[in-house]
């Protein structure tokens, strides 16, 4: 019975850290607990951790979680001092980086060839060490590992090892090799080679793959035996619906585009801004247009957004969670934007669910053929375009500001909340 086993869950990211990674399995960990299992946590010490921002409103969520934290050898810590003189500013998040920065370029080259599969593997030692002191009963036991950073499927690949009867889940929230910031990395033949090779012993082993939409799970099946395709499923992100239906919604007087995520230097932005400049030309009224921008954004996209004199600018950085879906619910329009490479039909924001679920029109750029475009079409939430439909993109910017294009007609999106994907991960953990 699955009340019996110990679900033992591998993650560096944890409260107070802010990114996805904390929110999906914060938020199984919570729910899961909340149906009786016993679930354990190890993590990285924060004092020790190489992470960008905090939120430390997540901590009531994991709060009675048995968590056990780690030290760690974290190199980002150094390359963060190095090139910025502060310990946590200078982590990279995305692919955001000076390329123009000769220190920064050979930083990044040492990172991607010599710390493979990536620069957080100081931690495995620990976090192996951690483990293996709680696993007491390896066939009640269920490791649950999740990457990026895909370094942490190392340490479960080791406890496999040594207990063979443990059932071991890997849970890849993101590609591999596809990876955004490792398929573009600097790394030369010897290092892909090595990536690649630590990836198919992974997901050879593993006794289960879990990922968060079907785009992907067809990309990892794909790396399989056919006759292993049955153990990679996926269970999508979600949002909070608890805290959603708690914030009010509102309907601005002035036309408020707002973005929340990561826009790094090399994310094909043209069509949204030459779309912008062609619907400012086309609009009549004294609604003021406002562009909101929070989180890790290329500075590069800000100024060009700002030659833009009929559009006023708001960069408000980084925010909290609260505040992310308080600006979700208060705007006239989401705009949301995913990198072109291969392999993008995988990709979903993070903030894709939550965007859906704050019942605004959504202008997403990114492959139509993907899983957001997908989510977005099924939920009647918005329309996806890629980065050379300029016309279009300004035509759809056109209609929402004339409220010509409103979310009236959504279909009922529960099953998308965190609670109840939590609760299909529970079933499928039973049927282990």
């Amino acid at each position: 019975m699955i009340e019996n086993k110990k679900i033992l869950i591998i993650t560096y990211y944890w409260p107070p850290d802010n990114s996805s990674g904390v929110q999906r399995w914060g938020y199984f960990a919570h729910f899961l607990a909340k149906y009786g299992l016993d679930i354990q946590v190890v993590t990285v010490n924060p004092k020790w951790a190489s992470y960008k921002n905090q939120d430390k409103s997540f901590k009531p969520l994991v709060k009675g979680i048995n968590t056990h934290t780690t030290k760690t050898i974290e190199l980002l810590k150094l390359y963060s001092f190095a090139t910025t003189g502060h310990p946590s500013k200078g982590i990279p998040r995305g692919s955001i980086n000076d390329q123009k920065n000769i220190f920064k370029r050979i930083s990044n080259y040492i990172k991607s060839n010599f710390f493979i599969p990536d620069a957080r593997l100081g931690w495995n030692t620990f976090a192996y060490r951690k483990a293996k002191k709680l696993i007491t009963d390896p066939k009640n036991t269920i490791v649950i590992t999740t990457g990026p950073p895909h370094s942490t499927h190392l340490v479960g690949q080791r406890l496999k090892n040594i207990f063979h009867r443990l059932t071991w889940i890997c849970d890849f929230r993101d590609p591999w090799l596809e990876l955004y910031s490792n398929a573009n990395a600097p790394q030369n033949k010897r290092a892909r080679e090595k990536n690649r090779s630590l990836e198919k012993m992974v997901l050879r082993n593993a006794d289960q793959v879990i990922t968060v939409g079907p785009s992907l799970v067809k990309l990892l099946r794909s790396k399989l035996p056919s006759n292993k395709h049955d153990k990679v499923n996926f269970f999508y992100n979600g949002f909070d619906h608890y805290k959603m239906d708690k914030i009010p919604h509102e309907n601005p007087k002035d036309f408020i585009i707002t973005f929340i995520g990561l826009i790094p230097d090399d994310y094909q932005v043209e069509g949204f801004i030459h779309a912008l400049q062609k619907f400012t030309t086309t609009i009549s009224g004294s609604r003021n247009v406002i562009l909101r921008l929070a989180g890790n954004i290329s500075p590069n996209f800000i100024n060009q957004l700002e030659n833009i004199s009929t559009i006023k600018v708001n960069y408000l950085g980084f925010i909290s969670h609260a505040e992310s879906l308080k600006l979700m619910k208060s705007a006239s329009l989401l705009f949301t934007i995913l990198p072109t490479q291969k392999f993008d039909e995988i990709l979903i924001s993070g903030k894709l669910m939550e965007y859906i679920a704050s019942k605004k029109p959504i202008l997403c750029l990114a492959n139509k053929n993907g899983d957001a475009a997908s989510l977005i079409k099924k939920t009647k939430s918005g329309k996806t375009f890629t980065n050379d439909e300029t016309d279009k993109i300004a035509d759809f910017i056109s209609a929402c500001y004339r409220k010509e294009f409103v979310v009236t007609e959504q279909i009922d999106i529960i099953g998308y909340s965190r609670e109840s994907i939590a609760n299909s991960l529970y079933t499928f953990l039973k049927g282990l």
